[in-house]
């Protein structure tokens, strides 16, 4: 749940709070008022009734005659409606209040925000409609806007002030992708600018490091190339042709590994743009051999290759061809008989050897420099990032031998 949903659900739960709060409120403040007008509708209501029986008349003539309980019913705020408006008020007003009194029932009623004193006797029917209004509290009233007012206005400051955060969120995804060039910097003096300020601060360190280690790899790069274009124009001038095609070969063997290297910096600094079509896993699997310092000879003897069914998958050509290489390359430095098998199935492609069983997790060897490697410790690394890269995964079981697993997740 994000931390917008978060304070939606928190003003939500208020609003609903505060509304069942004055809701509560209007229901005790009328249950107030007819409380504190019950003894003046009891009045009324004993004092009719005594004016009936005394009297013992009807009560058209009692309503357009009797001068004495007009005047009461006027000076208690009550007015004597017609014998028609009984039913239609009685069928659909909402009772408040019954009281019984011997053969009497006496029920205040509401109807259309007004309020009536009905008297049942057995021998008449009475209704009263009270002319005192049950007047709304303004103040309350007030007073909830108010409140309201300031829930609404108190949400839209925090989503006003929490929207520099989601402008964060979205430069990190950016900064994600590889764009480094997106800029954190803020002027405002919230905890949010300072976080943005100091990210910004981090991220134009990492990148002046990317540029510095871009610059020294292309550097050392471009100064590799001037002794192998040196050393091939010297070699034509060897006459034993044996000799000479064994330093051309090793020419073009480092020329093969500037350009792996440089794909390897690409691909760490996530400028490569990836090639991604469908392949069959045996043509990069030729493609890696080839790549290696090895003779034909010497991959026949050491390279052992089994298909038990084509393996097609869409993927980048170079990349593949370049994790491959460096599987069988680390399998064959670590193998005590220098010897590879390569099994090829329908989802997969593993690679076996004989060397001895790892003593701590995949990840663990996979970190660049590792102290237990025999050289620089980047092999796995690469090809853990090539995985990564082209969404696969490195998979690593011992079985009597070690069996590395290519697959896709």
């Amino acid at each position: 749940m994000t931390l917008y949903n978060k304070i939606r659900i928190i003003f939500l739960v208020a609003f609903v709070l505060l509304s069942a709060f004055f809701a509560s409120t209007i229901f005790l403040k009328r249950g107030h008022y007819l409380h504190e007008n019950e003894k003046r509708y009891m009045q009324t209501a004993l004092f009719s009734l005594k004016h009936f029986r005394q009297k013992n008349s009807s009560k058209e003539e009692l309503k357009s005659k009797d001068e004495n309980f007009q005047f009461f019913l006027k000076e208690s705020n009550f007015e004597l409606l017609e014998k028609e408006a009984i039913k239609s008020i009685k069928q659909n007003a909402h009772l408040l209040l019954d009281r019984k009194f011997f053969r009497a029932e006496i029920e205040v009623l509401k109807y259309e925000q007004a309020l009536y004193l009905f008297i049942k006797h057995p021998k008449f029917e009475l209704l009263l409609k009270d002319k005192e209004e049950m007047t709304f509290p303004k103040e309350l009233l007030l007073v909830y806007l108010l409140a309201l007012a300031f829930l609404v206005g108190l949400y839209f400051w925090l989503s006003k002030s929490l929207k520099p955060l989601k402008a964060l969120n979205e430069k990190i995804h950016d900064v994600a992708q590889g764009d480094l060039s997106v800029s954190f910097k803020s002027d405002k003096e919230d905890e949010i600018a300072e976080v943005s300020n100091a990210f910004d601060d981090a991220l134009r360190k990492i990148e002046a490091l990317i540029d510095s280690r871009q610059l020294f790899l292309r550097t050392i790069m471009h100064e590799l190339k001037t002794p192998i274009a040196k050393g091939r124009l010297l070699n034509e001038f060897l006459e034993e042709s044996v000799q000479k095609e064994g330093y051309e070969r090793v020419f073009e063997r480092l020329e093969l590994l500037i350009a792996e290297f440089s794909k390897i910096e690409q691909m760490l600094s996530s400028s490569y743009k990836l090639n991604m079509k469908r392949y069959n896993v045996q043509e990069m699997l030729d493609q890696a051999l080839e790549l290696m310092i090895m003779s034909d000879e010497e991959i026949e003897s050491q390279v052992e290759v089994l298909q038990v069914r084509a393996f097609v998958l869409e993927t980048d050509f170079e990349l593949f061809s370049l994790a491959l290489k460096n599987l069988i390359d680390n399998a064959l430095k670590y193998s005590p008989e220098h010897k590879v098998r390569i099994e090829v199935y329908a989802n997969r492609i593993e690679i076996h050897n004989a060397g001895e069983q790892f003593t701590q997790s995949l990840e663990a060897y996979a970190q660049p420099f590792n102290v237990k490697a025999k050289g620089l410790g980047l092999g796995l690394y690469i090809v853990q990032n090539i995985a990564g890269l082209l969404g696969l995964e490195l998979v690593y079981t011992y079985d009597k031998k070690n069996i590395f697993v290519l697959c896709l997740r």
